[in-house]
């Protein structure tokens, strides 16, 4: 099948939320061409800045923390994080 041109956005609803800008320009919209997708199918962002763990606002609009998952060496993927469940959200929210 052939790609489609995408734009990746997150889901933080920001104007910086963009995860596909222009060369040298944050703030430029540019298209990617990726593979087919539909809802549910995982894509991977390699240098995601305030997306990995270390730079995420926890919870930033209730929103879970992400599953992580490492790509090893030698080509497999290591779970090293499991998604965060609603109730543990408003636990902290009590």
């Amino acid at each position: 099948t052939e790609p489609d041109a995408c734009v990746v956005v997150g889901h933080c609803c920001e104007s910086g939320d963009l995860l596909t800008p222009g060369p040298d320009d944050p703030e430029e919209i540019r298209e990617r061409m990726l593979a087919p997708s539909k809802i549910g199918d995982y894509i991977v962002v390699e240098s995601a800045g305030a997306y990995c763990s270390g730079m995420s606002s926890k919870n930033y609009n209730s929103f879970p923390e992400a599953p992580e998952v490492m790509l090893k060496k030698d080509g497999s993927l290591q779970s090293i994080r499991k998604k965060q469940k609603m109730e543990q959200i408003w636990q902290n929210e009590e």
